[in-house]
């Protein structure tokens, strides 16, 4: 069935239609270059738990590090003690993020700080894996640069005390990419690009565990979007992440579209074993989700799933939010930000909740952490 509508779905033509509602959006054209990566989807080869701990504490005496150390690198590499400790070496050299061949594929090394391991010291990784999870997609307006480190703190600040698994964040750009970083060192920082605005996947670590990542550009785009995915897995839940920001304005409507379909393909074409969530700030109008014909068979937006609460139904709301100034009595209210879930086979987690984060003004402040609503969803996870 799902092929069926893909294929009617695919040859399907939008009119580019104008509408009377404003977006407060800016459209930039830059040039970026993507960092793209070959990774290993295969599940790591864990040793008994003996093994584990005499690596973990041979990793700790060679290298004058900690336990909590140890085990970030180990677990990166199989548990193969000589690539983990020459990769600690090797990007010790560095500081920051590397990019390391050291064996099978190339990946995404951060080099653990003294503030790094004080934060995994406190993560108490444990081989059984949570029963539940939560995620979060935010896009944090990161070209107004009003007050922009004060919202950026504030957003760190709420992952911080949340604690979610998973984050997506739309419209960074380097420098808040850098202080997020710095930040939240118990997260797994995936960006999209390396210049001017864009997104990027955030992992918990010792609870979300990265397997590869791809970046899908958008030939169409004029406002260098893309969709950067994300394979990772939970104990033996397999996730594929879907972090998208897509063409902004009414004007743009036409390639929105277009995106929209490549987004959805791709959750299409996904493993049957696997959960795929896909979500970010779509810039979707409803009339355009249902010139598809709506969602495709077996998609589910979460905020009707979890009974479509007026509270949260808005996540791009002037009436509410007051960053973007508009005069006169018209506010536009738009559900701009979406999340959608389709499920594997046999069904692996229950949306349980769905609320709004960033709801409070900065403190020190007259703004919000951004002009868009966090949203927030708690999963249940089913054992098999």
């Amino acid at each position: 069935m799902g092929k069926d509508w893909l294929a009617r779905y695919t040859s399907m033509d939008v009119d580019d239609e104008s509408e009377s509602e404003t977006e407060n959006e800016p459209e930039q054209i830059k040039s970026f270059w993507v960092l793209e990566m070959s990774q290993s989807e295969e599940e790591p080869n864990i040793p008994d738990r003996e093994t584990c701990q005499k690596l973990t504490e041979q990793f700790a005496e060679i290298t004058g590090t900690d336990e909590a150390c140890a085990q970030f690198y180990l677990q990166d590499r199989d548990w193969d003690l000589e690539r983990s400790v020459n990769a600690f070496f090797e990007v010790s050299q560095t500081g920051g993020v590397s990019i390391l061949n050291d064996g099978d594929a190339a990946g995404i090394v951060i080099n653990v700080d003294k503030k790094m391991v004080e934060v995994l010291s406190k993560a108490q990784p444990t081989t059984e894996p949570p029963p539940r999870f939560s995620f979060v997609t935010w896009n944090l307006d990161g070209l107004d640069d009003h007050n922009l480190k004060k919202r950026t703190k504030a957003v760190c600040k709420i992952v911080a005390t949340e604690c979610p698994d998973i984050v997506f964040f739309q419209e960074m750009i380097p420098e808040t990419f850098s202080y997020v970083e710095e930040k939240l060192p118990e997260y797994m920082c995936i960006a999209g690009n390396v210049e001017g605005y864009f997104t990027a996947t955030l992992l918990r670590r010792f609870t979300v565990y990265f397997d590869s990542h791809k970046i899908h550009e958008f030939p169409g785009s004029l406002m260098c979007r893309n969709l950067i995915t994300v394979n990772a897995h939970i104990g033996p839940l397999k996730l594929l992440l879907l972090n998208t920001h897509l063409e902004s304005t009414v004007d743009h409507a036409a390639e929105r579209v277009k995106q929209l379909k490549e987004c959805f393909k791709v959750t299409l074409e996904a493993p049957e074993d696997t959960t795929v969530i896909f979500a970010g700030d779509l810039n979707l109008r409803d009339k355009e989700l249902e010139q598809l014909g709506g969602l495709p068979p077996g998609v589910e937006d979460l905020w009707k799933t979890c009974g479509s609460r007026k509270e949260c139904q808005y996540t791009w709301d002037m009436l509410r939010n007051s960053n973007k100034e508009f005069p006169g009595r018209f506010k536009p209210r738009s559900r701009f930000d979406r999340i959608y879930l389709r499920h594997s086979h046999p069904q692996r987690v229950v949306p349980v909740h769905f609320g709004l984060l960033g709801i409070e003004k900065v403190s020190g402040t007259q703004t919000f952490p951004s002009d868009h609503w966090g949203l927030r969803v708690f999963f249940n996870i089913r054992k098999l």
